[in-house]
C-alpha cells in the first residue's frame, strides 16, 4: 500500500478483531487473550462481570478532542485505559458487529461490508439488512426462502459464554431489534431493544446491578454514526452529540455504581472513525465521462445486471473478469489519479489486510478482486437513481487514520 496517509489493521494484538476472545479470556479464563500484554496487563485477568459498550463511529479523533472536557473519559483514563487500536478493513460496522458477536474476523465470517455480491443468490445484497443492495426496506431477501444461517455465522461467543456459565445479554435500539440478522448472531444470548439512550443506561444499570454473575452485557449505540454521516464528523453536531453521549453515561450509568465484591469491567469502543466527504465532489464511474467504456471491466450476473456496487465510497470494490484485471487496474487507476489508490484484493489479501488467518471459502466467493480506496476527502461511488448515491458529509470505510485509528477504554469498577 503505497499512500502515506493509509494505515493497517494491526491483527494480533492491537486490533478489534482481537477483543472477542479477550472478553471470553476475562470471565472464563478457557483462552488467552488476544490483546496484546501491555493492554490487558493493565487490568486482572478475570473478571465476573464484562460490559461492553460499543460506541459506534466514535473514532480515536474525537477522543483526542473531548478527553480535556469529559469528567467521565478522564477518570477512565486515571483509573484504567485509554490507549488507540485500529479497526479492521474494511472500517465498517457489518464487520465490525459480526466479529464482536460470532469471535470471527473479516476473512473468516464473510460478512465484510454493507453491501456485497452473495454467489448464492447471484446478486447483490444489503447484508444486515437481509435485502437485496438498494432496497430501502428490510428482510426483501425473505422472498428467497434462503435460510439466513447460510448468509450470516451461526457461532456465537455468547454460546462459547454458556458453555462456561456465563449470561450474555444484548441491548440495541428497537429499529431493529430483534431484525433477521440479530436472530442468528445473537444465538446463546438474550436480547432487550430500547427507545432512547437513556432506557438503555438505565435498564442495563439495573441488569449490572441485580442480575447474578458471571455476566456479559453488550449495548449498542449508533447515533454518533448518524450524526457524522449526516453533518460530517467535523460539524458541531457531532461535537454536541458526543458531548451529550458521555454526560448520559457519567450520569445515568456511571455515577453512585460503586465498586462492588463482583470484579466488573467496562470495555467502551468502537468500529471505526469518520472522514469528510461531500456530495458535490463525490465521483460516479457510471456517470463521469472520464469512465467511458467502464462496462466491460464489470462482471455481471445471470440476469445481465452488473455486480455493483459493493462495499462504500470509501472502499469501492469492482467484480472484474480476470483476464482484464490488470487492464482494469491500469484504467480505474489513471482516471483517479490523485483521488484513490486502486488495488488487487488478493495483494491486500497477502499483506494480512483482511485478518491474519487464512481466508475462508465463504469470504473469498463473495469478495470483489479490485477495491478502490479514495484518498482522505474524496468518494468514489455508483449512481443510481432512487437507489445509490452518495449523500453525505461523512463516511468510514476506508484506511485513512480518521477511519481506521479507534479508542479502546478499559475501566475496572
Amino acid at each position: 500500500m503505497t499512500e502515506s496517509s493509509f494505515i493497517a489493521p494491526q491483527y494480533g494484538g492491537r486490533c478489534f478483531a482481537d477483543l472477542p476472545q479477550t472478553i471470553v479470556s476475562w470471565l472464563t479464563g478457557a483462552t488467552a487473550p488476544a490483546l496484546a500484554s501491555d493492554i490487558v496487563g493493565t487490568v486482572p485477568d478475570r473478571f465476573d462481570v464484562v460490559v461492553f459498550l460499543y460506541l459506534d463511529a466514535f473514532g480515536w479523533r474525537f477522543v483526542e478532542k473531548h478527553l480535556n472536557r469529559s469528567p467521565l473519559l478522564q477518570r477512565i483514563r486515571s483509573e484504567g485505559l485509554i490507549t488507540p487500536i485500529t479497526a479492521q478493513f474494511p472500517s465498517t460496522t457489518a464487520a465490525h458487529v459480526t466479529a464482536i458477536h460470532t469471535g470471527l474476523s473479516v476473512a473468516q465470517s464473510g460478512v465484510y461490508e454493507w453491501q456485497y455480491y452473495e454467489p448464492q443468490l447471484d446478486a447483490m445484497i444489503a447484508s444486515l439488512l437481509f435485502s437485496y443492495a438498494g432496497d430501502k426496506q428490510r428482510d426483501t431477501l425473505k422472498k428467497t426462502d434462503i435460510d439466513p444461517t447460510k448468509l450470516y455465522p451461526s457461532c456465537t461467543i455468547y454460546r462459547e459464554l454458556a458453555k462456561h456459565g456465563v449470561r450474555a445479554t444484548v441491548l440495541q435500539h428497537r429499529e431493529y431489534t430483534p431484525s433477521t440478522y440479530s436472530s442468528v448472531v445473537f444465538k446463546g444470548a438474550r436480547y432487550i431493544p430500547y427507545a432512547t439512550l437513556s432506557e438503555a443506561l438505565v435498564s442495563l444499570r439495573g441488569l449490572i446491578e441485580n442480575r447474578p454473575a458471571p455476566a456479559c452485557y453488550f449495548a449498542y449505540f449508533d447515533r454518533l454514526d448518524h450524526i457524522c454521516h449526516t453533518h460530517g464528523p467535523d460539524s458541531r453536531y457531532v461535537e454536541a452529540e458526543a458531548d451529550i453521549l458521555f454526560m448520559t453515561l457519567d450520569h445515568v450509568l456511571f455515577q453512585g455504581l460503586e465498586k462492588r465484591s463482583r470484579r466488573t469491567l467496562f470495555v467502551l469502543t468502537s468500529d471505526h472513525g469518520h472522514t469528510t466527504v461531500h456530495p458535490k465532489t463525490t465521483i460516479y464511474i457510471n456517470r463521469d465521462p472520464r469512465f467511458a467504456g467502464y462496462e466491460r471491466f464489470l462482471r455481471k450476473n445471470r440476469e445481465g445486471k452488473f455486480l455493483a456496487p459493493a462495499g462504500s465510497p470509501r472502499d469501492f470494490f469492482l467484480y472484474v473478469p480476470e483476464a482484464l484485471l490488470d487492464e482494469a487496474c491500469d484504467f480505474f487507476a489513471n482516471r483517479l489519479d490523485g483521488k484513490a489508490h486502486v488495488c488487487r484484493v488478493s495483494a491486500m489479501i497477502d499483506q494480512g489486510y483482511f485478518g491474519p488467518s487464512s481466508m475462508s471459502d465463504t469470504f473469498l466467493s463473495r469478495v470483489g478482486n479490485l477495491v478502490i480506496l479514495p484518498f482522505a476527502g474524496e468518494s468514489v461511488w455508483w449512481y443510481e437513481k432512487d437507489r445509490f448515491e452518495q449523500k453525505y458529509r461523512g463516511h468510514h470505510g476506508g484506511l485513512t487514520r480518521d477511519e481506521m485509528e479507534i479508542p479502546l477504554m478499559l475501566y475496572p469498577r
